[in-house]
């Protein structure tokens, strides 16, 4: 199937063939009034040709998610989507032997038309716990977006690699973090992502629920992880559709 995908997160992780493992995450914002059409055209059409890439060996996964916490009154739903290539291959969705030519013009021109606006972000998978790019992951996810001073960049990363492990004890089925790698420079406001994989959308309302009372070295140490990075934005999301 011939689709331009400028790639994108799902997060999910490893390294393979020596390589560090790639996340490329497509932001597309569709209207709400589209929404339905958009999920069912994605399940029925486009994601049985990243299946065929998974299965040409081209791709590891491929995830589709769904924010569900956009601006009051936003006329547009705004999807995720994260794509895990495997390091060095070729996708070839011109070769696609699923739909004739004239399929695949009328179903891009269907996409084109749902479509308001689109952006992405590349990271570097720096860890993950609890999931990886092989696999499907939990059907639910918070995904944080942290500001870092570029000179705090090594000594934050051994700061999430030190307590990343300890997801389970936070209530997370899975956990990973990322290096954002398209985007540099002072007036960039975002060069990391942490991801915090639920079962429920529950688990995720509850934690939120939560107000912690903190003894004085819980303090101390959130504190001194807050020098190290901001919390810019959070975005609470939903599993759509999956391939592997």
């Amino acid at each position: 199937m011939k689709r331009t995908i400028t790639l994108l997160l799902t997060c999910v992780f490893a390294a393979s063939m020596g390589h560090a493992q790639i996340a490329y995450m497509e932001y597309v914002a569709v209207k709400n009034t589209d929404v339905a059409a958009h999920i069912a055209a994605e399940k029925n059409i486009f994601s049985k040709a990243h299946k065929e890439q998974i299965d040409k060996g081209n791709k590891l996964g491929w995830d589709m998610w769904m924010i569900e916490n956009n601006s009051y009154g936003d006329p547009n739903t705004t999807f995720v989507y994260v794509h895990f290539n495997k390091p060095g291959t070729t996708l070839t969705y011109n070769e696609s032997n699923l739909f004739s030519a004239h399929e695949s013009t009328l179903h891009q021109a269907g996409y084109q038309n749902r479509i308001v606006k689109t952006g992405q972000l590349t990271l570097g998978i720096k860890a993950s716990y609890g999931t990886k790019a092989s696999a499907k992951p939990p059907k639910y996810l918070v995904a944080n977006y942290m500001t870092v001073d570029l000179y705090d960049g090594a000594a934050y990363e051994a700061m999430e690699l030190k307590y990343g492990p300890n997801y389970a004890e936070n209530g997370q089925a899975a956990w990973g973090f990322g290096k954002v790698l398209n985007r540099f420079g002072a007036d960039q406001d975002v060069n990391y992502l942490t991801f915090d994989f639920y079962n429920s959308m529950e688990e995720i309302l509850e934690m939120r629920n939560n107000t912690a009372s903190f003894t004085k070295a819980q303090l101390t140490q959130w504190k001194s992880m807050d020098k190290l990075r901001t919390l810019k934005n959070s975005h609470i999301m939903t599993l759509i559709a999956s391939e592997r």
